[in-house]
C-alpha cells in the first residue's frame, strides 16, 4: 500500500513581494514569497539543514518561504502530521511558519527556530542535534527538551514541569524561564549544575490554548 503524502506543489502561489515583510522576517531586498496555504494538518515540525524557521501561533495554519521554491534545493513536506522544511543551499532560507499547536519541534544540521510572539501548548518536546538552535518563548503544561551535539537552545516563558537531557557540549539558557518542577540530566556535571531553573510561576499567568 503505497504511503499517503499530500504534495504541496499542487497548492503553491508564488507571488514577488512588493510591499515590506513582516517586521519578524529579515528580508534585506525584495524577494519572492512560496505561500503553501494548504498545510493544515500538522503538530509536529522537523526541519533540518540551512533553514531559519519562524514560528508564529495562529488558528489559520500555513507556510510562507521566502524566496523562489523552485529555485531552491528545499523541501517542505506535509506527512502524517509532521512538516518537514530542508534546504541544504549556501545561503539560508527563511521561513515563516503558522501553526495551531505544536507538541514536537526537532531541529539538526545548522537549522534554526525561534518564535515570534509567545506560543501556547499544553505539552512541548524540544529535539535539538548538531548545531541547530532554538530560541522559544513558550507557555505550556509540560516541556521536555533533549539538547545533542553542539545545539543550543534559549527558553523563555513557563511551564509546570520542565525535562532536559543534555549530551555532548549542548546548552541550555534559561535565564527567563519559569518552572514549577524541573528536572535536569546532563552527563557534563559542571553544565547541570549551571541549569538553574526559576521554581515561581507568575500568578497572573494564563496558558490559552488556540
Amino acid at each position: 500500500m503505497k504511503t499517503s503524502i499530500k504534495n504541496l506543489f499542487a497548492a503553491v502561489l508564488t507571488v514577488a513581494i512588493s510591499v515590506t515583510a513582516p517586521s519578524f522576517v529579515n528580508a534585506k531586498e525584495t524577494k519572492k514569497v512560496t505561500v503553501l496555504s494548504e498545510v493544515k494538518s500538522f503538530n509536529k515540525l522537523n526541519i533540518a539543514g540551512n533553514v531559519e524557521v519562524i514560528l508564529v501561533q495562529s488558528a489559520n495554519q500555513s507556510v510562507q518561504v521566502y524566496d523562489n521554491y523552485y529555485a531552491k534545493n528545499a523541501l517542505v513536506q506535509e506527512r502524517n502530521g509532521e512538516l518537514r522544511i530542508s534546504s541544504f543551499e549556501k545561503e539560508t532560507l527563511t521561513v515563516v511558519v503558522y501553526a495551531n499547536q505544536l507538541n514536537e519541534i526537532t531541529a539538526s544540521d545548522n537549522a534554526t527556530v525561534k518564535t515570534s510572539g509567545k506560543f501556547n501548548a499544553l505539552t512541548l518536546e524540544v529535539n535539538l542535534k548538531d548545531q541547530s538552535k532554538a530560541t522559544l518563548n513558550t507557555n505550556t503544561i509540560d516541556l521536555f527538551a533533549k539538547v545533542n551535539g553542539k545545539s543550543s537552545l534559549t527558553l523563555s516563558g513557563n511551564t509546570t514541569d520542565y525535562n532536559a537531557i543534555m549530551n555532548g557540549t549542548a546548552a541550555i539558557n534559561t535565564d527567563k524561564f519559569v518552572a514549577e518542577n524541573s528536572s535536569i540530566q546532563s552527563k557534563n556535571t559542571a553544565v547541570a549544575q549551571q541549569q538553574e531553573v526559576k521554581n515561581e510561576l507568575p500568578g497572573t499567568e494564563v496558558l490559552t490554548i488556540f
